[in-house]
């Protein structure tokens, strides 16, 4: 089953896919292999730099482990999950909109098994998320249809 984030945002969804904030997968590798101090570590590692984020129509805010990228037809926005009991579930909470037109440059870096995505705004603001290999289709296609580049 697609996700589909159009009631949250009020128009007709184009595309979108589930993200991860960037460096999670490597803070989640990192706390498996480094057993309890690694887990601790990476723990504070990962509420330090989600803390940072700040407010604002197009900063990326703290979305925890998994967000969902959408574009529509004039904007691009992070819609907030919940775990469900067998995948993630879209709330009809946004938590970062910004119009397509304030959008200078989409870049989807694929990798193996993480691939990277990267949205960089006019103003110099830069949205940057991991993608799972499993949603890496779908992140293609999101990139593709806001105009970007998948390398």
């Amino acid at each position: 089953m697609a996700y589909d984030a159009s009631q949250a945002l009020g128009a007709q969804e184009i595309a979108g896919s589930l993200v991860n904030p960037k460096g999670f997968t490597k803070r989640a590798a990192g706390m498996a292999v480094g057993g309890v101090v690694g887990s601790a570590i990476g723990s504070a590692v990962m509420a330090r730099q989600q803390g940072e984020a700040t407010t604002g129509a197009v900063e990326l805010p703290k979305f925890g482990r998994v967000g969902y990228v959408a574009a529509t037809a004039d904007e691009i926005a992070l819609v907030k999950t919940k775990s469900g009991l067998l995948k993630m579930k879209l709330t009809d909470q946004v938590l970062a909109r910004a119009p397509r037109s304030e959008i200078e440059s989409v870049e989807l870096d694929k990798g193996v098994l993480v691939s990277h995505l990267k949205v960089a705004f006019t103003n110099g603001v830069l949205w940057q998320f991991d993608v799972p290999k499993a949603n890496s289709k779908s992140a293609q296609k999101l990139t593709q249809a806001l105009g970007g580049n998948v390398t």
